[in-house]
């Protein structure tokens, strides 16, 4: 696959799906529910901005 098959605006998308509903999900748990405490909550943002 060649630099330009790989860098459309399709390829684009799924990859900003991909890595993005993940992250919306962890976030909406985080906010929504007391599963996980505060501190470890905020520890699981950092680490997900670090990756991101």
């Amino acid at each position: 696959m060649t630099k330009e098959g790989f860098l459309t605006v399709r390829w684009n998308n799924i990859l900003s799906l991909g890595l993005g509903i993940p992250s919306l999900i962890y976030v909406i748990i985080v906010l929504s529910t007391s599963v996980l405490s505060a501190s470890a909550g905020f520890i699981g943002l950092v680490v997900i901005g670090v990756v991101y």
